[in-house]
């Protein structure tokens, strides 16, 4: 359910998805899921991406730490030690442990990349105009002295 007013709580509050545009009325907000703090309609679908985004990159880390573990455990444990004749020291196995941790991290952290690039094809490159200080200041300080066009 999508809604933006008071008359829409109900509704919110028993979807199992409710989102509030706008942020503006408090009870909407209060009983959604999601808040959309701006207008824009887009942004529904900007979150609708996070989310795909966010459960794939929850099912690589669950793999790779499903396979990481799979592998891991039983070489710590030692069963390369007959056929091979190594084993994993305590300090190595933790070491590996933390390097496994350090790579979901990464991963994890890598989803806000993801959502920007993702968000410059879907969106194309975002044009942004500066005015230098110096130029804005003269503009506004011209205002400032003549307010009104004259003519000369």
């Amino acid at each position: 359910m999508v809604g933006d007013g008071i008359n829409d709580t109900a509704a919110l509050a028993s979807a199992h998805v409710g989102i509030a545009i706008g942020g503006g009325v408090g009870a909407a907000s209060d009983v959604s899921s999601i808040v959309l703090m701006n207008d824009r309609l887009s942004q529904l679908l900007d979150a609708l991406e996070l989310s795909r985004l966010t459960m794939k990159t929850v099912k690589q880390n669950l793999w790779w730490a499903f396979g990481y573990n799979i592998v891991g455990i039983p070489v710590a444990a030692g069963v390369l030690l007959p056929s091979t004749g190594t084993m994993l020291t305590p300090s190595i196995a933790g070491a590996l442990m933390g390097l496994s941790s350090i790579g979901v991290m990464t991963n994890s952290l890598l989803l806000r990349l993801k959502f920007q690039s993702r968000q410059k094809e879907i969106h194309g490159p975002s044009v942004i105009v500066e005015i230098p200080s110096d130029a804005s200041n003269s503009l506004n300080q011209e205002k400032l002295r003549h307010p009104y066009p004259t003519s000369r």
